[in-house]
């Protein structure tokens, strides 16, 4: 598949069964009711012109015969005509000697492998004599289902060529000339072409060594102008769907539509995706000259599919197929075609239609390469070309056969919501189509499968085996942390190397991850001792942040615990009737208390800033105590001392006092 274009091709599978056809079609090797003619031998200059406007080839066999009897006991042996096999689908047989008379010509019988007619000469032909004589007749197409091989109309023509003589005779030649106007290609056969002054492409075998050797097929056709479209809408469940189609070809649009009513909703089921985004869809009537030799190609830039004239089911819905793959779903050619054959031909399978699916013969295993090497690009009448298609196919079938439908469809439902592959990754973005890669990391994660010798066998290059390798490694890590994690989703940073597969990344994170895992045991076993619980702190960042962030949160909760320890400890060093009278007025048990609180409640800064002031209250208990102590007693004794003195003083002064007082009496008395 190139961006943007789904394409099908028969490949050498194709080439088979027109050859198949050609062995019917084609003057074949004399049949056995020639054998009383054994001593004849012929060869024959045959030209074939293609006659679009009357709808027929016209053959024109210019026959020389030679009798190579032996004579016996006497007696001279003759023969008196020529039989000959031509193709079934032939009509219209004359005959003339080389002096232009006629000859007449009878059809002896009609045999699988072809029609025997006889032509009588005008003599006696004896031993080492030789004759010559024209046989003309015409290529007919007899109609019939449109997937029929034999094709000659006004627009396309397909049918066989072959020589005419005896088995292992050298002298025959072959000549098949097309009109201007037409593209011709050959199926298969090795002729010489060559285009005329006037436009006429004509096809040259050269000297045939063995007439009976001789096989070819050529598929001709004119550019088809819109205006010789006709057109016919219908409704396929809730696609609207315009069929263009040949006028003189009815036959085409009826067997499109037939199959795209049976097939869509068996597609549609088995893909699991439900309807595609796309609502219509055009299908046109093609050449595969006009789709650069291919059977069908779709292009979801328009939702147009082209498909060939022999209208072939599994070639029908392998292009509506790529409605859901096309580039979108996945990016790599091997999966978009290898997946639309599949389920086409599961479709067809199931409504018993044909199957002609792209087949590994052992004749293309010489021309097997690995599935990743399928470029964009592509050459669709190569061995490797068929080869791929056929591959492809294989791969697609042992991948389901190990995923199961449903597990398909939910694999292909996690690359449309476009989630990374990794378990609880929905936060991550895969960045695009599936690849090989993310789709290997699909299957797996979603059905607990392997798909890893798929891979190794039918997909990777040589230089990704290694990777492969890398990434089995990588897994089994991955599967041991977080079996280790006792419930804890391993964190983005991990899950996203692993969907990029940067191994040697992930292989570090998950190191970091098993690291944080201990500290996590460490903290659980702290908080016990510390009368408190672990937060969610630790796992909320291990699980949605990354492991960097989860050790720096892992070292602030021991932080935390040790401050908590060191609050304790200090509680529990001395109980004295100092460190009593030092706490008096604070609450460092509160304090305690409420850091342990705030540490379950994943606030380190309030839980070491409350576990601190609880310690510092503890150990400065006592000094403090001690010091209001002393302060008492030296503000006790300060007190006595001032009430001593005024005690002492106030004495004092009440002594002096009298006899001035008993002075100023008497001397009242006398001014009395």
């Amino acid at each position: 598949m190139v961006p943007g274009r789904g394409r099908y091709a028969r490949g050498l599978a194709a080439a088979a069964l027109i050859a198949g056809a050609a062995a019917l079609l084609r003057g074949a090797a004399p049949a056995p009711v020639e054998a009383a003619q054994s001593g004849l031998l012929y060869t024959s200059v045959a030209t074939w012109t293609v006659d679009p406007t009357l709808g027929s080839v016209h053959v024109d066999l210019e026959i020389n015969v030679t009798s190579n009897t032996i004579n016996s006991g006497g007696r001279r042996y003759y023969y008196a005509g020529l039989q000959l096999t031509l193709p079934l689908s032939t009509a219209n047989y004359v005959a003339y000697d080389d002096e232009g008379q006629s000859l007449p010509v009878s059809v002896t019988t009609g045999e699988p492998s072809g029609v025997v007619v006889y032509v009588p000469f005008r003599q006696r032909l004896y031993s080492g004599q030789s004759v010559s004589f024209d046989l003309k007749f015409d290529l007919v197409d007899m109609g019939g289902s449109t997937n029929r091989d034999l094709r000659i109309g006004q627009d396309v023509v397909s049918f066989p060529v072959s020589a005419f003589g005896s088995e292992g005779t050298p002298g025959g030649w072959v000549t098949v000339i097309f009109p201007a106007g037409f593209i011709v290609q050959e199926q298969f056969g090795s002729l010489t072409s060559s285009v005329t002054s006037g436009g006429e492409t004509v096809f040259s075998s050269g000297p045939v060594p063995d007439a009976t050797a001789l096989d070819a097929w050529f598929t001709a056709s004119r550019t088809m102008p819109d205006a010789d479209f006709a057109v016919e809408q219908l409704t396929v469940g809730p696609l609207d769907v315009t069929l263009r189609y040949w006028s003189d070809d009815p036959g085409w649009a009826g067997q499109v539509a037939r199959v795209l009513q049976a097939g869509y909703p068996v597609l549609r089921e088995m893909i699991g995706l439900g309807d595609p985004t796309t609502k219509t869809l055009t299908v046109e009537e093609a050449t595969t000259q006009g789709i650069d030799g291919f059977s069908g190609e779709y292009d979801p830039t328009v939702s147009l599919a082209r498909v060939s004239y022999y209208a072939d089911p599994i070639v029908i819905l392998h292009e509506v197929a790529h409605m859901w793959f096309n580039g979108d779903l996945v990016s790599d050619r091997w999966i978009d075609e290898g997946f639309a054959s599949f389920y086409a031909e599961q479709a067809v399978l199931q409504l018993g239609m044909p199957d002609h699916a792209p087949a590994l013969s052992a004749s293309l295993m010489p021309a097997a390469i690995p599935l990743n090497d399928w470029t964009v690009a592509g050459m669709p009448d190569t061995t490797t070309e068929a080869y791929l298609y056929g591959a492809s196919l294989e791969a697609a079938r042992r991948i389901v056969a190990i995923a199961g439908t449903d597990g398909m469809s939910k694999v292909w439902a996690q690359v449309r919501a476009g989630a990374a592959a990794y378990a609880g990754s929905s936060d991550l973005a895969a960045g695009g189509p599936a690849d090989w890669r993310s789709l290997l990391d699909y299957l797996e994660e979603t059905t607990g499968q392997s798909f890893t010798a798929i891979w190794q066998q039918w997909v990777v290059t040589p230089s990704q085996v290694a990777l492969l390798d890398d990434r089995g490694s990588a897994r089994a890590d991955y599967a041991a942390t977080q079996a280790a994690t006792g419930g804890w989703l391993l964190g983005p940073d991990i899950r996203q190397a692993m969907s990029n597969w940067q191994f040697s990344t992930a292989t570090t994170l998950l190191s970091q991850a098993r690291q944080v895992q201990a500290l996590r045991q460490q903290i659980d076993d702290s908080a016990a001792s510390e009368s408190t619980t672990a937060p969610t702190s630790l796992q909320t960042v291990f699980q949605t942040v990354g492991v960097g962030a989860a050790l720096t949160e892992a070292q602030k909760e021991l932080t935390a615990l040790d401050d908590l320890s060191a609050a304790r400890l200090a509680k529990a060093d001395s109980k004295s009737a100092a460190r009593a009278v030092g706490l008096l007025g604070t609450d460092p048990d509160a304090d305690l208390a409420a850091a342990r609180k705030a540490f379950a409640e994943g606030d380190m800064g309030e839980a070491v800033s409350l576990a601190d002031s609880a310690r510092s209250a503890w150990v400065g208990a006592r000094t403090v105590g001690q010091i209001r102590i002393l302060g008492t007693a030296a503000g006790t004794a300060g007190v006595l001392l001032l009430l001593a003195l005024y005690v002492w003083t106030r004495s004092g002064r009440s002594k002096e006092k009298v006899p001035a007082d008993a002075e100023a009496a008497a001397a009242e008395q006398l001014d009395a």
